[in-house]
């Protein structure tokens, strides 16, 4: 039986070596472009899962305050208004016949004094029942009441509610959003690396250039995913 030479059996074993190298290559290219395209499609969707979770959160946030604001509104223009317009209505009507009793005199001064007594007979036993109507701070010079004050001391006695910030919520559900986006730039590169390594595998040629290339793309993603992750 014939036996080959040995230098044909030494550069057949080169080759078969170079062969074998050479689908190593490729096969860790393909893999790691694999597992790196795994690692940041991942985080882009857990990103992504976690503004969402955060618009929603937002959302809740600012119903909660809107109804905390309306029940408010809802108290002192329903509840508390209209029985202190008719005890300022009281008072400016006491005060005029008060005055109109000065001026006059005899049983016309009587009668028009002890209508200001009842006049202010029923302011009295009323406006304890009102702060709006009592407290001086709420006292305007017209004679009027601050409302607007009023409403600010409602909802600080809840200051828990009144420190919900719904666009704080929003704006960092929009940041997570952004930053979702920003991480599926990573996939290019890492397909290209991929489309390198596929190359590679029948272009035997020219396999050590696109492994290269595979090799480098597949650096850029990892690169870019981390720049998205700190920066971004």
């Amino acid at each position: 039986m014939d036996e080959a030479p040995a230098g044909v059996v030494v550069e057949t074993a080169s080759v078969e070596g170079h062969r074998d190298e050479g689908h190593r290559g490729v096969a860790i290219l393909l893999g790691m472009a694999a597992i790196l395209a795994t690692i940041v499609g991942v985080r882009a969707t857990a990103l992504s899962s976690d503004a969402s979770d955060t618009w929603q959160s937002a959302l809740r946030t600012e119903v909660k305050r809107s109804a905390g604001a309306l029940a408010d509104i809802r108290y002192l223009y329903m509840t508390e208004v209209p029985p202190v317009v008719t005890i300022l209505g009281d008072r400016m009507q006491e005060a005029e016949l008060r005055a109109a009793a000065a001026r006059e005199t005899g049983a016309v001064a009587q009668t028009l004094t002890r209508e200001a007594d009842v006049k202010a007979s029923v302011v009295s036993a009323i406006s304890t029942s009102y702060e709006l109507a009592t407290h001086p701070a709420y006292a305007l010079p017209g004679g009027g009441v601050n409302l607007g004050l009023r409403l600010s001391d409602l909802r600080n006695q809840d200051p828990d509610l009144v420190a919900l910030d719904p666009d704080a919520l929003q704006a960092a559900g929009d940041a997570l959003g952004l930053k979702a986006e920003a991480m599926t730039l990573p996939l290019l590169p890492i397909g290209l690396a991929a489309l390198f390594g596929a190359l590679a595998q029948p272009f035997a040629g020219r396999r050590r250039l696109l492994l290269a290339l595979g090799a480098g793309a597949l650096a850029l993603g990892a690169l870019t995913a981390a720049a998205v992750e700190v920066l971004v």
